[in-house]
Parts: structure tokens; sequence; C-alpha cells
């Protein structure tokens, strides 16, 4: 099958099921949540998850460096050994630092955090328990997408979104309960995934010890765990900071925003589960043709997503103005800057792919460790002096900074250069979109501001035609 054929419709098995997604997110679980919590219960979840998120960073066994050094190099009996002794070692893991941090929040939480209450502790250990359970889907997900099954992919994701919405809506709607009605949906989406984990993963593990895959998983665990600790408070700093310094309020709106670019991740996800293998596989093999076809549909992927970005930029304060009731508005400057992380982290994505093929696993560490503390240093000023709007452009400059190093050092070992212009042009023209500060214009004038941007990118990336020319059975 035509490689470029090949991604496309694996891509669109992957971001269907985000349309399902977004459209319960933005129409059932924005307006049903925003009309029975406050920016306060947000705020709560928010901060507590800045807690319960390390334990991811202290028990990865960096799955995609595992099996994306390994999984495309050896036989399909060894790939199962791979796989079931992952997963041995990240169960192992997980279980042992989920019960050092659910003592250690135990005696710690009520000094971190501001204005604690006693059910804050129970509300950690549920998204322990989460997290748990996570830990088996980690592995399974990424499987998965070296198999090119993105049709599997779209059935648990759906699975996982209807779980999430069935337990949220019962706690608001039949049992009345508040914050703790956030945390339970998320415990019911962690057990749907795990249990569909289960189920699919049986079929391709071979349940033997091998001392080599432990000691292969182990050796690239080690150094994981510090960048996963970095990466991770270079992640939650600014939800910290917020309740510390200005309120669990604002840190709802805060967080609220942080749920559309969540939505905003969903298509990148969809665009790097089936742009990562392909390009990890191209530059493994170093098949020229496969690099270029690569090279077309990141640009193309570029385009389309920067369309997309102007309805953010011109519509979200309408929209998050009635999805909200009125409540969380103050969050449409935030969610139009988060938009552009897409455009970040996809320019990024062929340059990580290169390191993991040529397995450069300790610039990738020392990259992100050296700029996560100067990221530190610079949030907690754009925090201070610009509040919640700082902490978003702060972590925007981080990662823009992180991927265009990695981008210098990857041409620098031979790495084609896979964006050209494409991604400075469309950063460049959605923040000046931001800076005109277009939000109070009348609407009719922003539709056709929106229409002739979207013809201009629609030209210059050529992308009437590549859509005519591609006519895929999705099914």
């Amino acid at each position: 099958m035509n490689s470029k054929l090949s991604m496309i419709k694996n891509f669109i098995h992957y971001f269907y099921p985000t349309i399902i997604r977004g459209v319960i997110n933005l129409f059932v679980v924005v307006p049903v949540s925003t009309y029975y919590l406050e920016p306060k219960d947000f705020g709560i979840v928010g901060i507590i998850t800045v807690f319960s998120g390390l334990v991811v960073s202290f028990s990865s066994v960096g799955v995609g460096w595992v099996l994306g050094g390994n999984y495309y190099k050896i036989s399909e009996e060894d790939r199962k050994e791979l796989v079931f002794n992952t997963l041995l070692v990240g169960i192992g893991l997980r279980t042992i630092w989920v019960i050092f941090f659910g003592i250690g929040g135990f005696l710690f939480l009520s000094k971190l955090i501001k204005s604690y209450e006693n059910i804050f502790i129970l509300y950690f250990w549920l998204f322990l328990v989460a997290e748990w359970l996570n830990s088996i889907w980690e592995v399974v997900y990424y499987v998965i997408v070296l198999q090119k099954k993105g049709r599997i992919f779209a059935f648990l994701d759906i699975t996982q979104a209807l779980s999430n919405l069935f337990v949220l809506i019962t706690c608001l709607v039949i049992f009345h309960l508040k914050t703790i009605s956030l945390v339970l949906a998320n415990l019911g989406s962690a057990i749907a995934g795990f249990l569909f984990s289960i189920f699919y993963i049986r079929k391709y593990i071979i349940m033997k010890i091998r001392i080599k895959w432990i000691k292969e998983t182990v050796k690239l665990s080690l150094p994981v765990i510090p960048l996963n600790i970095f990466e991770n408070i270079s992640v939650s700093i600014d939800r910290f900071l917020i309740q510390r310094w200005i309120s669990l309020s604002r840190l709802g709106i805060y967080t609220h925003s942080l749920s559309y670019k969540d939505m905003f991740m969903v298509p990148f996800k969809a665009f790097s589960r089936t742009y990562s293998p392909e390009v990890l596989e191209s530059i493994s093999n170093n098949d020229n043709f496969k690099i270029e076809n690569a090279k077309s549909f990141l640009k193309k992927w570029f385009g389309l997503i920067t369309i997309a970005g102007f309805g953010v930029v011109l519509f979200s304060k309408e929209v998050i103005n009635i999805l909200t009731h009125g409540k969380f508005v103050d969050a449409a400057p935030l969610v139009s800057l988060w938009f552009i992380l897409i455009l970040i982290y996809s320019f990024g994505v062929p340059y990580t792919q290169f390191f993991f093929a040529h397995k450069k696993m300790k610039f990738i560490i020392f990259s992100d460790m050296i700029l996560g503390v100067f990221s530190w240093v610079l949030t907690a000023l754009f925090v201070k002096f610009f509040g919640i709007m700082g902490a978003t452009i702060s972590v925007l400059l981080y990662y823009f900074t992180l991927h265009f190093v990695r981008k210098i050092y990857a041409m620098r070992l031979g790495c084609d250069n896979f964006e050209g212009m494409s991604f400075w042009i469309c950063v460049s023209l959605l923040l000046g979109l931001i800076i005109l500060n277009v939000s109070h214009c009348l609407t009719f004038v922003k539709v056709f501001i929106f229409l002739a941007l979207s013809l201009i990118i629609s030209l210059y990336f050529g992308l009437f035609n590549y859509l005519k020319n591609f006519k895929p059975k999705v099914f």
C-alpha cells in the first residue's frame, strides 16, 4: 500500500474519535460540569493532579524509548517477549511508587496546598489508583501505535470518553456530588482503559521473563525517570505557583483553559500516532522516498491546523461564554495561545523520532533538564508579574525553545529539514491575529477574516488539490 495513503487512512482512524470526544466534551461535559461546579472546584482538581501526576514521572519505564528503539528490528516472538517484560517492569515500578506517594500525601499534602481541606487526601488517593491502572494502558497504547492499528485505538478512545461522561453525569446530576465528580470520572476512564488493555494485549505477549529485555527496559528507564520528573515539574509548576500566589479560583480559570488545550492535543495525538511510526521507520531504514512523503504530509498538516487555529482565535470567547454560562470567559485569551502548542509539538515530532532511531537518548534527557531549569525561573517570573496569562506564555516559550534546540542538533547529525518555512508562516499568522485582538469585532467581520485567511492558507499549501486527489475508504 502507498505509504502516504496508509498514513492518511491511519490518521483518519485516530482522528474521527476526536470528533466524537470533542462533541462530548464541548456540548455535554463542559456545560454540565460548569453548571454544577465553580472555578474553585476545577482549581482543587488542578492542584491535586500536580502531585498525583508525579507518580508517573517516578515510575515511567520509557515505553517509547524501549519499544521504539527495538520494535522494528526484532522478530515477532522477541516483540512479544519485549512487550511482556516492559509491562512487568512498568507495573512493578508503578506499584511501589503509588504506595510511596500514598503515604507521602498523607504526611505532606496539607503543607503544600495553601487552602487545604481534609477531603483533598481522598481525591489524591483516587487519582493515584487511576495512575496505577493507567500503567498497563501506557504500554498497550504504544504497541497499538507501532502496529498501526488506528481502528482499534479509535474504539478504545470512544469507550474511555463515554465512561468518563457516564460517571461524571451520574455523580453530578443524580447524586449531586461536587468536586469528587471530576475525580471519579477520571477513575472511570482509567478502569475502562485497564480492562481493554488486559483483553487486547494477551494476544501480543509471551509470558516469559527475559533478563535481556528486563535489562534493556531498566537501562532505558533509569535515565528516563529524572527526565520525566523535570518534564512534570515544567508542566506543573505554573499550577503550583498560581494556587500559592494568586488563588484556587484563578487556578480554576487556568485549569479550565487547560481542558481546551487537552482537546487541542487530541488531534495532535492522532497525527503523532500516525506520523511518528512512519517517520521512525523511514529514518531507521534510511528510506528517502518515505522521508519525502513524511515532509509533504507534515506541511499539509501545518496548513490544516492553522485554519482551525483561525477559528479558535476569532470565536473562542463567544463559545466559552455560552458553554460555561459566563463563568469561565476569562479563559478565552489563554485558549487561543494554547492552540499554538499543536504547531510547536508537531514541529518537534520528526526530530524526536530521529533521536529515537539513532538512540541519542542522552541529548533528549539533557536538553529537557537544562532547559527545564530555566523554564521554572521563567514561569515564576511570568506568573508573579503577569498572572495566568504569563503562565501560558512561559509554557509556550519553553516548548518552542526545547524543540528548536533539538531540531538544530538533529540537523547537525544529518537529519533533514522537515517543515521548511511552513511552521514559521503558520505561527506568525496565528500570533499576529492574537495580537490584533479581534475578539471585539462584529461577528460578520470575524467570519470574513476567517474565510479570507483560510483561503490564503489553502492556496499556499495546496490543500484543495491534496484533498481532491485523496478519497480514502475509512471503514
